[in-house]
């Protein structure tokens, strides 16, 4: 099986979940790019360090899992690559209003990877302690 599979079987709250991560993460698209004095430019930067960390996260994970399988080790590239862009993102929140749609948008990122990081330490930690096995 896939690990796109592997996650569809599973339960719904985690198929949701992924799914929902996948959408926040990708929506940074929508503010990679703007007009500014007739000319396009970099949106935010913010938007281009999502937009890496997701495709260098997601092709880690790829590997990892054609390695060790649908296993609580696969909350590491998480770890890896979305705690330092946690931090990252938290410094720069007070860049961006909080009533702006992109300070609106990178405050719920922020959040969905926090909730996502707090997940992925619990497994990480599980299949250390020699509980690797994902329901």
């Amino acid at each position: 099986m896939t690990l796109e599979e592997h996650i569809a079987n599973g339960p719904t709250w985690v198929y949701i979940w992924v799914m929902w991560m996948g959408i926040i993460n990708v929506a940074a698209v929508l503010f990679l790019i703007r007009r500014t004095d007739g000319k396009f430019r970099i949106g935010h930067i913010e938007a281009v360090a999502i937009l890496a960390t997701m495709g260098v996260m997601a092709t880690f994970m790829g590997w990892l899992f054609d390695q060790v399988g649908y296993v609580r080790l696969l909350g590491l590239p998480h770890m890896l690559f979305w705690t330092p862009l946690a931090i990252y993102l938290w410094k720069r929140l007070n860049h961006h209003s909080q009533t702006s749609v992109f300070g609106i948008y990178l405050r719920v990122l922020l959040a969905t990877i926090t909730i996502s990081l707090v997940i992925d330490y619990i497994d990480v930690g599980r299949y250390l302690a020699g509980d690797g096995a994902l329901t």
